[in-house]
C-alpha cells in the first residue's frame, strides 16, 4: 500500500502535535509547518495538504492560491474555526474540502482517504459517476456520496461495467444473475430503473437503453 506524503500547516502547536501523531499512526508521512514561510519549498513532494486558514503572516487562503498558481494538482483540505457559509464557500472554491474546528479526527481521516483515492486511486469516471471496480463501490460527484445499492443492483451495475460499451439483452441479465424460477424480463427493467435513480442518470447518459436491443453502459466522460 502506498504511503502518502501529507503537508500539515497548523500554527497551533497543541493541535498540530496531536494531528501529526494521529496521521503518522495511520501510516502517513507528515511534514508539519507552523506557517507558510517554507511551504513552497516542500510542496512538490506532497500528495495532500491540510491547511489551517488562520496563520501568522500569509493566511491559508492566500498560501493555497499561490500553490494552485504553480499548476500543482495537490488536493487541499482547509481547517478553520469559521463556520459561516461565506468562509466555507471561499474554502471550497480555492481548495477541495473544508472542515470546521473542532472536528472528529475520524472524519478527517475518512475525508483524506476518499480524496486520496479519488486523486491517486483506481477510480473510473463516467460522467458524474466514480467507479471503484476492485472494491465494487460506486460514488457520485465528489466521492462524498457512495451509492447504496441492494445486492442485486450491485450485481447488475457491475455486470454492465464489466461488459461496458457492449449491448446486453434482457436474456443476458436473466441468464447470468437470476435463478430459473425467478426469471422475468420485467424484473430487469425495474432494477435498472432503480439503479438509474440512485446514480442520478435520469437521461440515460450512463446506462443507455437501446430500444429493442438492450442496455449499454457508456464509458465516455461528460464535458
Amino acid at each position: 500500500m502506498r504511503s502518502y506524503n501529507v503537508l500539515l500547516v497548523e500554527d497551533d502547536t497543541a493541535i498540530g502535535d496531536i494531528m501529526q501523531r494521529i496521521l503518522k499512526r495511520e501510516g502517513y508521512n507528515v511534514c508539519w509547518k507552523t506557517d507558510g514561510t517554507t511551504v513552497l519549498q516542500e510542496i512538490r513532494e506532497m500528495d495532500l495538504i491540510i491547511m489551517d486558514v488562520m496563520l501568522p503572516g500569509e493566511d491559508g487562503y492566500q498560501l493555497s492560491k499561490r500553490i494552485k498558481q504553480l499548476g500543482l494538482q495537490i488536493p487541499i483540505i482547509f481547517l478553520s474555526a469559521r463556520s459561516d457559509m461565506d468562509s466555507k464557500l471561499q474554502g471550497l472554491t480555492i481548495g477541495e474540502d473544508y472542515m470546521v474546528k473542532p472536528f472528529d479526527p475520524r472524519e478527517l481521516l475518512l475525508r483524506m482517504k476518499k480524496m486520496l483515492d479519488y486523486h491517486y486511486g483506481t477510480f473510473t469516471q463516467i460522467n458524474h459517476v466514480y467507479i471503484d471496480a476492485e472494491r465494487r463501490r460506486v460514488f457520485l460527484m465528489d466521492l462524498q456520496h457512495e451509492v447504496e445499492f441492494t445486492a442485486i443492483e450491485r450485481k447488475i451495475f457491475f455486470y454492465l461495467y464489466d461488459n461496458r460499451d457492449r449491448i446486453l439483452t434482457k436474456d443476458h441479465f436473466l441468464e447470468h444473475l437470476w435463478q430459473l424460477e425467478d426469471r422475468s424480463p420485467n424484473i430487469v427493467i425495474v432494477h435498472i430503473k432503480n439503479i438509474r435513480a440512485k446514480i442520478q442518470d435520469t437521461e440515460g447518459e450512463v446506462i443507455q437503453n437501446l430500444y429493442g436491443e438492450g442496455y449499454r453502459l457508456n464509458t465516455y466522460k461528460k464535458k
